[in-house]
């Protein structure tokens, strides 16, 4: 089998003038070139250039070459004539056959060659120029055969590595090799999850507001651009109508037809495993899931029973968080896809409806509002105008390690997912997640897309009780008292809460204690609570405070 120097899909001068020895000999330069042969094509005509489509090894014995009406060989302007026109058509050589019509190359056509840069070669007598054509068709032949075993052997590496021990890091190696450039898994926001080689983790960054805009364009789309000296292929990852992610992949230009070949196994192979993963996470949250469920009804012995079981370990202390801004499956994803994400969280899942439609009104739920006694504040005010938390309300439920670098942490992942944003409970132990997790819904609603409010207030355990973020919060908070009627119902819970009864309250007032009823139950209602909970009492009054009333 001849072996091509060029290592590409056509045999060159060179590798032709290796593989026939004596039969085809560079005249020149000294040293065939590498110029790659599209064909081999024979014609005796004094302008075959009709004929020929660029890049083909031109074989003559010189019939054509036209002689003067004197019978001598062609003159050296004819030459030149000859020879410009095959150059201009783009012929990789000319090789000219001697013996039958010339004893030896014409010095007039040497001349030209050398002048124009075309290469000239010999065909000794009596080589058949049937000869030169079939080696050329066996070597395009072997190399297509060693294209396709290459090719098999790079698709089989994939798919070798997509079922290794680290399946995602392993493929994007391998691909980045067999492409003789990088590749990089991103996330559905264009946050590279991993980048092969490292040092190109800049380069990937880069395409962040490329991604955007395909997200923007609402169907998977995939799109070549240039960065740098690179040009970059972005392959969307979908599971049907669910975008997982993205693969790029970055090359010196071109890019080759081999490597987007490559691209789309890579993008079937990290699909595949992209499905698998979520699944398993899924698989995982579900345990994970009942453990916070227990956390929130205060069965922290249940839960330790059960963490033991699972083999998840409980701290003593911890802080809860709720996540929104994205859907559920995006924050978890997020969450499993972050560098620290398993040093930092105990227990992530689904927020609790609840929670999140109480963070969409601006406040938690009193215990007797979300056990039902008050029906007119079940519907308007925990469960919301739509009923639903939806992106504005709490969607992911997280038990943090009690330390300030997952409070840190936590932020860092918020500010980097576009319109997410937090909550963060302060610290405390396990039997208190229930009534941290009612502070943390309502602090979620006064809370800016790409912000984490932190409840945690430091060392001297005092909250900041007058700041911006808080008066944002309180106003939220009794925005449901309506402007017709609202500073009575207003000065009737300033009255409510001060007071150790309705007829302390009535009196206070100047009204029938028959009217504090009405109005406390109306309030209520609005607001989503119970008077009775000493939270809610307390939560509602430092709200009055802060707005002056």
């Amino acid at each position: 089998m001849d072996v091509m120097s060029s290592g590409g899909a056509l045999p060159t001068l060179r590798d032709l003038c290796r593989s026939l020895g004596d039969d085809l000999t560079p005249l020149v330069p000294a040293v065939a070139p590498r110029a790659e042969v599209t064909a081999v094509h024979v014609s005796e005509l004094a302008d075959p250039t009709p004929f020929l489509d660029g890049g083909e090894l031109l074989l003559t014995t010189g019939l054509g070459f036209q002689a003067s009406p004197a019978g001598e060989p062609p003159s050296v302007l004819w030459f030149g004539g000859y020879v410009q026109r095959l150059v201009s058509r783009g012929v990789s050589g000319l090789a000219v056959g001697v013996g039958p019509v010339h004893p030896a190359v014409p010095e007039g056509l040497i001349d030209a060659a050398t002048r124009a840069g075309l290469p000239l070669l010999v065909i000794p007598a009596p080589t058949p120029f049937l000869a030169v054509s079939r080696r050329y068709w066996s070597m395009l032949a072997e190399s297509g055969q060693r294209e396709l075993a290459e090719a098999l052997s790079a698709h089989r590496s994939l798919v070798a590595a997509s079922v290794g021990a680290a399946p995602v890091p392993a493929l994007l190696r391998r691909l980045a090799a067999a492409t003789d450039g990088w590749a990089a898994h991103l996330a559905p926001d264009g946050w590279p999850r991993a980048v092969w080689p490292a040092d190109r983790l800049a380069a990937a960054r880069e395409l962040q507001g490329a991604v955007r805009r395909l997200n923007a364009l609402g169907a998977h789309t995939s799109a070549s651009l240039p960065l740098g000296d690179h040009d970059v292929v972005v392959q969307p990852l979908g599971d049907g109508d669910r975008l997982l992610g993205y693969l790029a992949i970055g090359h010196a230009r071109p890019l080759p037809p081999r490597a987007q070949q490559l691209a789309m196994t890579a993008v079937a192979l990290l699909t595949l495993e992209s499905v698998h993963a979520e699944r398993l996470r899924q698989a995982r949250r579900v345990p994970e899931g009942v453990l916070l469920d227990l956390l929130r009804a205060g069965s922290v012995a249940a839960a330790r029973r059960a963490a033991r079981f699972l083999g998840v370990d409980l701290p003593e202390r911890g802080r809860v968080a709720l996540l929104s801004g994205l859907d559920d499956q995006a924050l978890l994803g997020a969450l499993d896809g972050t560098p620290g994400a398993r040093e930092h969280v105990v227990l992530a899942g689904p927020a609790d409806p609840g929670e999140g439609s109480a963070a969409g009104n601006g406040g938690a739920a009193g215990k007797d509002s979300a056990a039902g006694k008050d029906d007119a504040a079940g519907k308007d005010g925990a469960a919301g105008k739509d009923g639903a938390a939806g992106k504005d309300g709490a969607v992911c439920c997280l038990l943090m390690r009690d330390s300030g670098a997952a409070a840190r942490w936590l932020r860092g992942l918020v500010s980097s997912l576009p319109g997410a944003r937090g909550a963060l409970g302060a610290p405390a132990g396990l039997d208190h997640a229930g009534d941290s997790l009612r502070r943390v819904a309502a602090a979620l609603a006064s809370t800016a897309p790409g912000q984490l409010t932190d409840l945690d207030w430091g060392e001297t355990g005092a909250a900041p009780l007058d700041s911006p973020q808080l008066r944002a919060w309180a106003q939220r908070r009794l925005a449901p008292l309506p402007g017709s009627g609202g500073d009575d119902l207003a000065a009737t819970l300033a009255a409510a809460l001060r007071s150790r009864s309705e007829a302390d309250a009535a009196r206070e007032l100047g009204v029938h204690r028959h009217t504090v009823r009405n109005r406390v139950a109306r309030i209520e209602s609005l607001l989503g609570v119970s008077l009775d909970d000493p939270d809610a009492r307390a939560e509602l009054w430092l709200a009055l405070r802060l707005t002056g009333r």
